[in-house]
């Protein structure tokens, strides 16, 4: 059958591997590089649009039909080969000379990084790369397991020794690399936050509740369910469990009453700054000062990831708590002090209303993907709008029920730390004073509007609805 075409031209295939710019957002594609980098490696990418030289995390997924994998590029005494910063021509390096520097370029941090910095570089990236900010990326989440092998490589004091001398293979930890509880807390807050709101507990009961469902899955054991579909339990299976939630249950307590003690003493001390100094509540030098001082503290912390909204959180709790106490002292039978409780009742119940709601909005967009699946109607494109949308929901649901534990810990702390029995009540009294003023340094923050995106951006979720509705909102 014979072509209107002329007889078209060809050239050698050259295999290239797909990329987005990340300031322009264009499109592209480079030749792979030759010998193949190892995984991990930080390619610096010239974009044919902007112009802009970016950092492209390689690893071997990325790799077209055709192209040599790490594996295949090895030399003959079998070592791998080298990749872009690292050292050639030695088998065994030092602290101060790494075999290679493949992870330090990852994180982007030198070979004599202390610890934090490169934790604080670790936070920054993880939030950045995290799989929920990038959900029209196929790679994302190969490249944030990758930032995550990088951090508890070069944290751990041991096996940073081993990588500098040996490189990636003699340093990987037995069990894999990524800790849920890191990332939890990387997301909200960070370490700044620590002393104010502790370790969330959230965080520990997702990650158990997940290897409980790994050994689950892992013992293969047939669940027998009645008409009403609860599962049947012997007796035995049934004391069994009640036994373990019970161990499971005090060790909650426990590290909870372990954690409202240290923000106790965190917050005694903190409040010390202004109670030790003042002459009364109405100290005007002194509360000029010690404003000046939350809201210099507010300011920074708000850098922090989800920083404003963990503020504004935690200084309502502070100041409902203070304008509680100070109001049942100081009004005629404690009538303020029944108001503002009756008001942060309310606040309660109105928040875990919000966390259920946010809960079941979550579990119906899962059940959407689970009906259309099993119908077969689900098109690439719905599913993956429903996928954008759960990742949404999920993300919205996680703080509000961080948000939810937080504060309940923090009205707990308050209490302890405004009705201790050992101090008088002029001093109690001096506390509450200096806690309104705390929370309302908090409460008072706001997110930066120089155009400059906060860490806090980072973590949202950017789906094509909520672009829709940022454009909606500028117009």
């Amino acid at each position: 059958m014979s072509s209107a075409y002329p007889i078209l031209s060809s050239r050698q295939y050259v295999p290239h591997i797909r990329s987005q710019c990340g300031t322009c957002g264009s499109s592209l594609e480079f030749p792979v590089p030759s010998p193949t980098p190892t995984q991990g490696t930080l390619l610096r990418v010239r974009c044919f649009k902007c112009q802009t030289v970016y950092s492209h995390a390689f690893y071997s997924a990325q790799l077209p039909p055709g192209a040599a994998s790490p594996s295949t590029a090895q030399t003959l005494n079998g070592s791998t080969s080298t990749p872009a910063g690292g050292r050639k021509g030695r088998k065994i390096g030092t602290q101060e000379k790494p075999l290679e520097t493949g992870y330090y370029d990852i994180l982007g941090v030198p070979v004599d990084a202390s610890t934090d910095d490169v934790k604080k570089a670790y936070r920054r990236l993880a939030i950045k790369h995290h799989p929920d900010k990038n959900p029209d990326d196929p790679d994302a989440e190969e490249r944030f397991k990758e930032i995550a092998i990088a951090y508890q490589t070069l944290s751990d004091p041991e096996l940073r020794k081993k990588y500098n001398e040996f490189g990636p293979k003699e340093s990987a930890p037995e069990g894999g690399f990524v800790d849920p509880e890191e990332v939890f807390g990387a997301i909200f807050g960070g370490e700044r936050f620590l002393p104010i709101i502790g370790q969330i507990s959230l965080a520990r009961d997702m990650k158990t509740a997940l290897q409980e469902a790994e050994d689950a899955e892992e013992d293969g054991k047939e669940v027998k369910r009645d008409a009403k579909g609860k599962e049947i339990l012997s007796e035995e299976e049934k004391a069994r469990r009640e036994e373990k939630e019970r161990k499971a249950s005090a060790e909650k307590a426990a590290a909870r009453a372990e954690r409202v003690q240290k923000l106790v003493e965190n917050l005694d001390r903190k409040l010390s700054i202004f109670t030790e100094s003042a002459t009364g509540p109405d100290d005007p030098e002194v509360s000029k000062s010690w404003r000046t001082i939350s809201q210099l503290e507010a300011e920074e912390l708000k850098k922090e990831s989800y920083g404003v909204e963990l503020l504004q959180a935690i200084g309502f709790v502070y100041l409902s708590k203070a304008k509680h106490f100070l109001a049942t002292n100081q009004t005629l039978f404690g009538v303020g002090g029944w108001l503002h409780n009756v008001q942060g009742k309310y606040h309660v119940f109105s928040e875990t209303v919000s966390t259920l709601r946010s809960a079941i909005e979550l579990k119906s967009v899962f059940d959407q993907i689970q009906a259309a699946e099993k119908a077969g109607n689900l098109s690439p494109e719905e599913k993956k709008r429903l996928e954008e949308q759960a990742a949404e929901k999920g993300l919205q649901a996680l703080f509000k029920g961080t948000k939810l534990e937080i504060e309940s810990v923090l009205r707990e702390t308050c209490d302890r730390v405004l009705e201790d029995p050992s101090i008088s009540r002029t001093k109690a009294t001096l506390r509450a004073v200096a806690l309104q003023i705390l929370g309302e340094s908090y409460v008072a923050v706001k997110k930066d509007t120089d155009g400059m995106p906060d860490e806090g951006e980072y973590v949202r979720v950017d789906t094509k609805s909520s672009r829709e509705r940022d454009r909606q909102r500028g117009s």
